[in-house]
């Protein structure tokens, strides 16, 4: 045992008594390879920038979600002509800022997609209303032409008319007479918003209001009121009412024809 462990001593003492041997890269060696690993990176690069510059133009591609035939034609047929890069390249903010410029247009999503390429999904404005004869309005007061001129032919839209800077100030006010009018079962038909700034309501029932500017919404209100109780019973007499005064407002009553005589 004591002869075992004298030789395992003697081999650890001859390990300790070798030299160590240290290899060391010359200097000029070391700025070779890092050189060399820096050529690489820089040629990877510049290849990979030639390819990208090199791509093809990205394909765009518009979702037929949520849109009609002739919606997703024009779209499709707007952004085709839109010059594009690559796949990787392609400035989509670019690309969702002109199909936004598009007024009928109301939310519009751009993404890349490695199947089919660009894909543009957009969702339409929903009208509420006409705007005039030839345009349409949506309930935050956006005018815009519809792509099928069919759609300016919904009977159950009310006409909105005025400057179109004052659209969303006319849907408002309609919204609002809606609302104060719909426990007497009368929405508004027709709504106008003349220069001198005197509004003229015509309601499905038949009656027109006329008022001014000056406490407009409160003049309104408080005929909507004399309607459900004072003026109840005599509704359907009514032909048009005046509130453009400050202490009343006046009523022009239909003309009732009378009855012709039978001989007999």
């Amino acid at each position: 045992m004591a002869q075992t462990v004298n030789r395992a001593t003697d081999l650890m003492s001859d390990n300790a008594r070798r030299p160590k041997t240290n290899l060391q890269l010359p200097t000029s060696a070391k700025y070779f390879f890092t050189a060399l690993v820096i050529g690489l990176l820089l040629l990877i690069l510049a290849m990979g920038a030639k390819a990208l510059r090199d791509a093809p133009p990205a394909a765009i591609q518009v979702s037929t979600h949520g849109l009609t035939a002739a919606q997703h034609q024009t779209l499709q047929q707007t952004m085709g002509q839109q010059p594009v890069s690559s796949f990787f390249t392609t400035n989509l903010q670019a690309l969702r800022d002109i199909a936004m410029g598009l007024a009928w247009v109301d939310q519009v999503s751009v993404t890349r997609d490695w199947q089919q390429g660009i894909v543009i999904t957009a969702l339409p404005k929903q009208a509420v209303a006409n705007f005039g004869t030839e345009r349409l309005v949506d309930a935050r007061g956006a005018v815009f032409v519809p792509v099928d001129s069919e759609e300016l032919t919904r009977s159950q839209f009310a006409t909105l008319q005025g400057e179109i800077s004052q659209a969303p100030v006319i849907m408002q006010q309609m919204q609002q007479i809606n609302d104060w009018y719909a426990p007497l079962d009368m929405r508004v038909e027709d709504i106008i918003l003349t220069p001198r700034m005197t509004w003229l309501v015509r309601f499905d029932s038949g009656l027109r209001v006329i008022v001014d500017n000056e406490n407009t919404a409160q003049k309104l209100l408080n005929l909507s009121q004399l309607l459900t109780n004072q003026l109840s019973t005599r509704r359907e007499e009514m032909q048009s009412i005046d509130l453009r005064y400050k202490n009343g407002f006046t009523i022009t009553w239909k003309v009732v024809e009378p009855k012709a005589e039978v001989s007999e």
